[in-house]
């Protein structure tokens, strides 16, 4: 039974979704939510959910990963909503099993952290929103999974982990995917991670020194390689009716891979035969990328001059919370409204999250 908000908070005027709030998921708190022999795997052995990287995250102690205080939908709502004032979070799992060596592992586990998701969180309060995770490796059971979280009322899109699905998700191995998502009017929302960057740029994962290198290029690669696939193959044409969004990424790496690519689209446009637009024109229409980590060039203006180039009409706020590097939502609202009349903020902070997740708020 869920719990009634008395009166949502809000970020100075403006109501505020959070399009990436992540849940830090226990090991153990999925066993009653896995079968056999998933479960003996998950009680008994130490392999955990995905394979560790090896990379510190906490520059050696310096930033803690306390995820204790935020193991509970009560612990969330007091954190984010009450004391940072957001209204109404979009919560994904985190769920990474999309580059495990185990399609049948990553299915088990891609089935319990939504039923996880939707038990402990969302059926809790009405204002928790949340993202059906789905893993890649199999697109026919990644399609049943979208059909049957398709009838859940909270769940208002789906979350793909895109830092090592083989092949690139644009490919046509994925379309019964997309066909499930699109008829069950589930857009789709990508995030990338340090953790797979093993996995999709190897060489480079050996080659790099400091996580400082890794977690700066992970993102943006794993959402450029994911937005050219999907434009270059067709998957926005065949599928005309989805929206995709990119988390975690910033912004600063749209307009350079769109302007690269409608400048080789001008001249290659035989091996994009389903476009019938530029690249760039699929973006403006179809395509929304989060806010975190919002980039910090030495002159401010130059961040004013980045978001109007990628435009207010496509941006959604996002907080990346309870993670070490996430977005203060008042700190930024605040650095908005210096920039942006009311209009372009309700657009980011709200608007434009309603009609990627087609909210009734």
């Amino acid at each position: 039974m869920s719990q009634e908000v008395a009166s949502p908070d809000v970020v100075g005027d403006e109501l505020t979704i959070d399009s990436d709030v992540h849940l830090q998921i226990r090991h153990e708190d999925l066993v009653p939510y896995l079968d056999e022999p998933w479960r003996s795997r998950m009680k008994d052995s130490h392999t955990g959910q995905q394979p560790n990287d090896g990379w510190d995250r906490t520059v050696n102690g310096k930033f803690l990963m306390d995820f204790d205080s935020v193991q509970t939908a009560e612990d969330l709502k007091h954190s984010l909503c009450n004391d940072l004032g957001v209204d109404y979070p979009i919560i994904n799992t985190l769920g990474l099993m999309s580059r495990n060596p185990e399609n049948d592992w990553s299915v088990a586990l891609m089935k319990a952290h939504n039923d996880f998701l939707i038990d402990n969180f969302l059926d809790v309060y009405d204002n928790f929103l949340g993202l059906a995770t789905i893993t890649t490796q199999q697109p026919d059971k990644a399609a049943e999974e979208i059909d049957r979280m398709a009838s859940e009322e909270d769940i208002v899109g789906i979350y793909i982990h895109n830092t090592g699905p083989n092949p690139p998700l644009g490919d046509s191995f994925y379309d019964s995917m997309w066909e499930a998502a699109e008829d069950n009017d589930l857009n789709v929302a990508f995030h990338g991670s340090a953790d797979g960057f093993m996995f999709e740029f190897p060489r480079q994962n050996q080659s790099l020194n400091q996580f400082i290198e890794v977690h700066t290029l992970a993102h943006p690669w794993s959402q450029m390689l994911t937005m050219i696939s999907l434009i270059v193959e067709g998957t926005v044409e065949k599928f005309p009716d989805l929206r995709w969004a990119f988390l975690e990424a910033g912004l600063s790496w749209v307009p350079y891979m769109l302007f690269r690519l409608n400048k080789e689209y001008s001249m290659r446009r035989s091996e994009a035969p389903l476009l019938e637009k530029m690249p760039e024109e699929y973006f403006r229409e179809k395509m929304y990328v989060a806010s975190q980590p919002l980039e910090e060039p030495m002159a401010q203006t130059d961040l004013a001059k980045l978001i109007d180039v990628v435009g207010t009409d496509n941006i959604l706020f996002a907080t990346d919370y309870p993670h070490w590097d996430f977005d203060n939502p008042e700190t930024l609202n605040q650095h908005l409204q210096r920039m942006f009349d009311p209009e372009d903020l309700t657009k980011v902070m709200t608007q434009n999250a309603i009609e990627m997740f087609d909210l009734t708020i």
